[in-house]
């Protein structure tokens, strides 16, 4: 079964910071355990790119960093 057939949805919150550190401290500062986010994926190492009409172009200078996505349902 699929979360929209209980009326609920995905909401997700990825924090980006230099280490898994500090994405799972700012986890903890931001209350998300609290809020009822639980890890979504694996914590590690991205690249980041916006893409628009425009074209791509990398985000924080192209610098690595580390990223975590937290997920938790809502109703829809």
């Amino acid at each position: 079964m699929h979360p929209q057939d209980f009326g609920l949805a995905d909401e997700f919150v990825t924090i980006i910071a230099p280490s898994t550190r500090e994405v799972m401290e700012q986890f903890k500062v931001q209350g998300l355990d609290r809020e009822g986010y639980s890890i979504a994926g694996r914590i590690g190492p991205h690249r980041f790119s916006m893409v628009s009409d425009q074209g791509r172009s990398d985000l924080f200078e192209g610098q690595g960093l580390v990223a975590g996505t937290f997920a938790r349902k809502v109703r829809a």
